[in-house]
Formats: structure tokens, sequence, C-alpha cells
């Protein structure tokens, strides 16, 4: 009976974990890359365009796919009740990947049922399931691919799941490419289903974006490239040994003390994964063995790359830190060693993940999201335009139209090539050309005072003052220590352009 898959115990259990998981929903922790895309959705339903800013064509989220079913979503629910349903089908969706992989790579029902609640209840999982951004789905959709293509030989996998996924991310590839190649290493042969899957989910990205947009790749990925700097090989190095262990592991610590705790737990991982390759079959063996070599390189790539943005890593820091989760459940004691890891290591990641979501969201939706509303309370012409970043909440709340400082959501930055004029010229051009009628900054005075061109300072006033430091702060005694210990958010600068402005 203990190899018995019991799928109704699973399925309950599963709507328990899901409701748990839930909880975090009341946090607001949603990140601000998701009200982009949730914008762009919205922009499709309003205009019939895929854009930011109206008519305007562009392709201002990394994700078509994930899109699009924010335009489904945002029809079905309308525009102010969405985001609930949305997550809640991200958790379920990243819930059944989880089981699939339990059940491929676990023989009991209890050890399948314990393998969801603690891959669900990693941090990176739960920020899969409440930040509002497509990596639920994706995951889902990697799963897919590794259950019916890696390991049941279903050629309508091989073929669709490449498509789906590179159609959620373009920076997926690498998955797509790793499993190819691992895939023809394991069967010594050519996977031509997977080939042509391949091959299709590029076509049909590239002609898409190519037909519809004049562009080979998304804006959001032209855009960093063009307007951050690039670093020297020196530089890259300094900023991967202090940015990569928080960004690589499961917790993030300030960056004052060194994360130890990323290289700890990655040799745990690593000997944890040589047990298993040890004493597991040959099929085991290679779905653990994909994921571990694809958390290493995707995120050795994106390292490298010098891409500092949390979400890139979620899935990698998943598959680096299964083997554990594994070994305390593929062992005869794995009952008493799963109280174990519960104590020691879900509660505290658990209670690790509540902080930073409580004060996250807290700041992220009190603060910029005020602002976002104070700016649609003012200003009754959503034609006008404010110069900011970044373009997520406050954007998404003020309904204004948007020139973000990285070009994300308008070309126009781009144009002023702002590595080689610098910051100073550049801004000062496209402030001169668009005269946004807003600029919302970091600084008294704006850009600290060092714009090329200083008569734009005499164009504008200063008219509100948003302190992060009013927002973070509760009458509940234990809210207040979490939002003052981790204050998310910034001061921002409201400046308004005067209607005697040349």
């Amino acid at each position: 009976m203990e190899n018995y898959i019991d799928r109704k115990k699973i399925f309950f259990a599963s709507i328990i974990i899901i409701a748990l998981k839930s909880i975090f929903f009341f946090t607001r922790h949603i990140q601000e890359d998701a009200l982009i895309s949730w914008r762009v959705a919205r922009n499709i339903i309003e205009y019939g365009v895929y854009g930011y800013n109206g008519a305007e064509k562009i392709s201002a989220s990394t994700t078509h796919f994930y899109v699009f079913i924010g335009v489904i979503f945002q029809s079905i629910f309308g525009e102010g009740n969405f985001i609930y349903p949305l997550l809640i089908f991200n958790t379920i969706l990243l819930t059944i990947g989880i089981y699939w992989l339990g059940k491929l790579l676990l023989s009991s029902t209890n050890r399948i049922i314990l393998f969801i609640l603690f891959v669900s209840f990693l941090p990176p999982a739960i920020k899969m399931s409440i930040l509002g951004m497509e990596f639920g789905m994706l995951f889902f959709f990697y799963m897919a691919l590794i259950k019916y293509g890696f390991v049941e030989r279903k050629n309508w996998a091989f073929i669709l799941m490449p498509i789906l996924i590179l159609w959620t991310r373009i920076d997926t590839c690498i998955f797509l490419g790793i499993l190819f190649i691992y895939d023809v290493i394991q069967q010594r042969k050519w996977n031509n289903a997977l080939m042509i899957g391949g091959i299709l989910a590029v076509l049909t990205t590239v002609a898409f974006n190519w037909f519809y947009f004049g562009e080979i790749v998304n804006n959001t990925i032209t855009s960093k490239k063009n307007n951050y700097a690039n670093p020297s090989l020196l530089e890259r190095w300094t900023e991967f040994k202090y940015f990569g262990p928080n960004y690589f592991g499961m917790i993030k610590f300030p960056t004052s003390i060194y994360n130890f705790s990323t290289i700890f737990l990655f040799v745990v991982s690593l000997i944890c994964l040589i047990i298993l390759i040890g004493k597991w079959d040959t099929n085991r063996k290679k779905i653990i063995g994909f994921l571990f070599l694809f958390g290493v390189i995707k995120t050795f790539i994106f390292g490298a790359a010098n891409s500092w943005f949390d979400w890139y890593y979620w899935i990698p820091q998943i598959c680096l830190f299964m083997p554990i989760i594994l070994v305390v459940l593929d062992n005869e004691f794995y009952k008493k060693l799963a109280l174990a890891y519960g104590i020691f290591v879900l509660i505290p990641f658990t209670a690790y993940q509540a902080v930073h979501s409580i004060a996250t969201g807290h700041g992220e939706w009190n603060h910029a999201r005020n602002i976002g509303l104070y700016l649609d309370s003012i200003e009754p012409n959503k034609d006008n335009y404010i110069f900011l970043e970044p373009a997520g909440y406050i954007p998404y709340f003020s309904k204004l139209k948007v020139i973000d400082y990285v070009g994300l959501v308008d070309k126009r930055l781009t144009e002023e090539n702002i590595v080689k004029n610098g910051t100073e010229v550049g801004f000062s051009n496209l402030i001169n050309k668009a005269k946004p009628k807003y600029i919302l900054e970091d600084f008294k005075p704006m850009f600290k005072g060092k714009l090329a061109d200083q008569s734009i300072y005499e164009d504008y006033e200063l008219i509100k003052e948003f302190k992060i430091m009013d927002v973070a702060q509760s009458d509940n005694p234990i809210l207040d220590k979490i939002y003052k210990f981790k204050p998310s958010g910034r001061d921002f600068y409201l400046y308004k352009r005067k209607e005697t402005a040349k």
C-alpha cells in the first residue's frame, strides 16, 4: 500500500495547500512588472492595440502569452476585479506542475503531498503565486514538457509545449536548448519532434514581433541592452560577487552582511543530488539531473550578464534546492525527517517570505499605488505624459501616458542614446522634445540638478512630495516593526510643467 497513489487525497490536500498559500494574497505584494503586462492587456481591450500608450504599438511586456491571458481575465472579471482570480489561476497551474514533478520522482501519496507542500512554500514558489507574474504558468508548461515529452515521449508535447513556453518568455530558449541537448545525449539520437517544436516556437514569436512591431525581439530586451551601460569584465565580476549570493539563493541578507546561506545550501543540495543519483533509477536520475543542470546554467548566464532582477532566478532557485527536499522524502524515515524539515526549514522560510511580502506589499500598495491614484485625481486628461521610473504601479493607477527612464514603454528615450551621451544630455533632450506634463523623480532638485539644459528647471515646479516613512508605520506594533525594519519604496517628488514653460 506504500506505493499506492490516492489521487483524491492528493487533490484535497492540494486544495488545502492552495488555500493556505492564498493567505499571502492579503499582503498585496504584487511585482511592478506584472502591472506593466496588465496595462498592456488593458490597452488591447480599450484600443485594440498591443501597446502601452494608446494607439502606439510597442512590445512593452516581456511575455506575450501572459498578456493575452490578462486580456481574457480582465474581459471576464473587469478591470478592478481580475487580479485575485488571476493569482489563483497562477497558483493552481504552479501546484499542478509541482504535482506532476512529485509523481515522477516519488512513489507514495503522503510523499507527493509533502513534496507539494514543501515546494509550494519555498520563497520563490510563494512569489510565483502572489506577485502576479507569468512564472506559475511557465513552471506548469515546463513540467508538462518534462512529463509528457521528456518522460512519456509524446510527440504532441515536444511540438506544442516549446511554442507555449517561448511565447511566455523569450529567455526560455535557455531551458529549451538545454533540454534538447540533454535529451539528445540521453537518447543518443536527434529528437525530431522537439526540434520541430523549437523551430515553430522561434518562427511564430519572431514572425509576430516582426509583422506586428517591426522588430525581432521584444522592446523590453532591446531597450535594456541599449540604455544600460555595458560594464567591463572586472565590473561584471565585482557585481557577480556582490549581488550573486542574494539573487542565486533562497533568502536575501542585508547588503552589509555576506549571504553565506547561498553557498551553504548549494553545497548541501549538491551532496543530496549525488546521494539521489547513487540510488535512483535511470528515469528519475535524468529528471533531477536535468533540472539541477538547468538551474546552474540559467543562474550562471544571467549572473554573468549582471541581470539583477529577482524573478529571473525563481525557477532556478527551486531546481537547485529540490534535491534537499527529495532526500528528505525519499527516505525510510521520511516522516521524522519531514517533521524536522518543517520545523527548521519550512516555517523559517515561510516566516521570512511573510515579513518580506507584508513589508513590500504595504509599501507598494500604500505608497506607489497612492501616488498613481493621486495623479489620477488631479489630471483628467489621460493623454498627458509623465516621465518616471519604474513603469509599474504609478502609471497603472494614474492611467497617464508614460515615458520611462529605461525606454521599456516608449522608444523615444532609446533614440537619445543615453549610454553614449549620458543621462544628463539624453534626459534633457527627451524632456525638451516630449515636454511631459509631469516628472516624478527621486531627488530634489530633480535629477540632482545635473541636467545638461539647466533651463528645464525653470520650466517645472515641485507640487508634491511623497515620503516613504510617512507610509512605513502602523498602529499595530508588530506591523509597525516590520514596516520600519524593511521600508519598501523610496521618496518621490512630483514636478509639474509650468504654463509659462517654453
